[in-house]
């Protein structure tokens, strides 16, 4: 059996006025709530009622599909605090995700850390040894020098060998010994061009020598530079780790402290609801009554005007009885006695949600939004659709104030109109009203999101969809 509960709701938020219960403006639902009506579908309606609903299943999950619409049935307290859980379960997501990048590039600034220290001890070396080859690069560079101008010296002093040889040769010197003298000079010579090249390789590998401390002195440098900042990115990335790390424990216990608190709530709102189905309930069977001396009150009018027609024709003047039809129970409206055979609307103003099934995404379940509802400011008047009697008016967690009006027969059915979210009444239980005249004015009171009018028809006490009726 599908069950059907209330939801209105809006998407204008003007604010609620001073001294009338508000406990509106759901975000996440839970609650469906209220009563008045539905009490079991008569036996001759069931299967068309049953098809409807299935009818209505189908569309609405085709188009409603979010939880949009079906966020409006939990009372204010719970759904700020599913609110506040959402809010923290997310912080704390983000919080989480923050804290796992953190330490992700906390591992990475430590690894590089390692890294550049060995590369810097190795450049390091490497440039030690390199300030040593050039030290004795510089060493022996300075004693091929020595060599060199020595030599020069020695050169410029004795002059040239081979020409002191020739000159005994023509002195009449044994021509053995300027063969001697010859070879001897040769070798000196060659020994001095050794050293000479030996002097110009020094003075090669010493500039290379040079360049190369050098690179590894500007290498070493920019490899110290870059160590310090990533020492520094590593010391803040590990403040922000520990920083982080808090934070999340300090989000873990407010996460933990708003489940606690949503679930109490959700508790709350369940024990709520529970109150609400004995009171639809109540309300139904007193709807379905009402409906049931209607139908009598008609039927005792058709008797009344036949038994009137045979004494008519039978010479009698003797009238019957007098109709009970307008019983303080029945309204008193009889059939469509304002001379209509539909609703007006109550308000004026754009339909914001219609009649018509929803899946409540906490209690995982179909629910009926059992009425219309028009966005209107707070403080709207609301007009009589029908004329008939106020047979009900209080203030109900769910439905918020409302009234609820007996409209009599209309198209052969009992036909009730309740109006619901009121910020305030202008008439009184039993008063009869007349269609068009302003019984309230709108508001947001009981599980609402915002100022509306949550209109609903019943015909014998089941809801039904009020834009078939207006």
């Amino acid at each position: 059996m599908v069950r059907l509960f209330p939801l209105g709701r809006s998407r204008s938020r003007s604010a609620v006025p001073d001294g009338f219960p508000h406990r509106g403006q759901a975000l996440l639902a839970l609650l469906v709530a209220c009563g008045l009506v539905l009490a079991i579908a008569s036996p001759g309606t069931a299967d068309d009622q049953r098809d409807k609903v299935r009818e209505k299943q189908r569309d609405v999950a085709g188009k409603i599909g979010g939880a949009q619409q079906s966020l409006d049935q939990s009372s204010k307290q719970y759904a700020q605090a599913a609110a506040a859980l959402s809010s923290a379960q997310s912080s704390l997501a983000t919080a989480r995700t923050r804290l796992t990048t953190v330490r992700g590039q906390l591992a990475t600034a430590k690894a590089q850390d390692t890294a550049m220290q060995a590369r810097l001890v190795q450049a390091e070396g490497q440039l030690d040894g390199a300030r040593t080859a050039l030290k004795v690069g510089r060493k022996k560079l300075r004693t091929a020098e020595s060599d060199v101008k020595e030599f020069t010296l020695e050169s410029l002093q004795n002059g040239d060998p081979s020409l002191r040889a020739f000159s005994g040769l023509l002195q009449g010197e044994d021509p053995s010994s300027f063969t001697e003298q010859m070879v001897l000079s040769g070798s000196v010579g060659d020994a001095q061009l050794a050293k000479m090249d030996t002097f110009d390789a020094s003075r090669v590998m010493l500039k290379l020598n040079e360049e190369k401390v050098e690179k590894l002195r500007d290498s070493v440098k920019a490899q110290r530079v870059a160590a310090a900042e990533n020492l520094a990115t590593k010391e803040r990335l590990e403040a922000e780790q520990a920083a982080q790390t808090t934070k999340v424990a300090a989000l873990v216990g407010t996460a933990a402290q708003a489940e606690t608190s949503a679930a109490s709530l959700k508790a709350d709102d369940l024990a709520e609801l529970g109150r609400l189905e004995s009171e639809r309930s109540r309300l139904g069977n007193k709807l379905k009554a009402i409906a049931a001396r209607e139908r009598a009150a008609a039927a005792r009018k058709r008797a009344e005007a036949a038994a009137k027609k045979r004494n008519s024709s039978g010479g009698s003047g003797n009238g019957g009885g007098s109709s009970s039809g307008d019983s303080d129970d029945t309204g008193g409206a009889g059939d469509a006695a304002d001379g209509g055979g539909a609703l007006s609307r109550p308000v004026d103003g754009p339909i914001t949600s219609r009649y018509g099934m929803r899946f409540h995404p906490v209690l995982k379940v179909w629910k009926l939004h059992d009425g219309t509802d028009f966005g209107v400011p707070c403080g709207t008047p609301v007009r009589a659709a029908a004329g008939g009697r106020v047979i009900e008016k209080y203030f109900n967690a769910g439905y918020g104030n409302r009234i609820i009006m007996a409209n009599g027969q209309m198209r052969g059915k009992s036909i009730a109109t309740t109006y619901n979210h009121l910020s305030r009444f202008t008439v009184r239980v039993g008063e009869k009203v007349k269609r068009g005249e302003v019984i309230a004015y709108s508001g947001t009171t009981g599980y609402s999101t915002g100022c509306h009018l949550h209109f609903m028809v019943l015909e014998d006490g089941d809801t039904v969809n009020p834009m078939g009726w207006l």
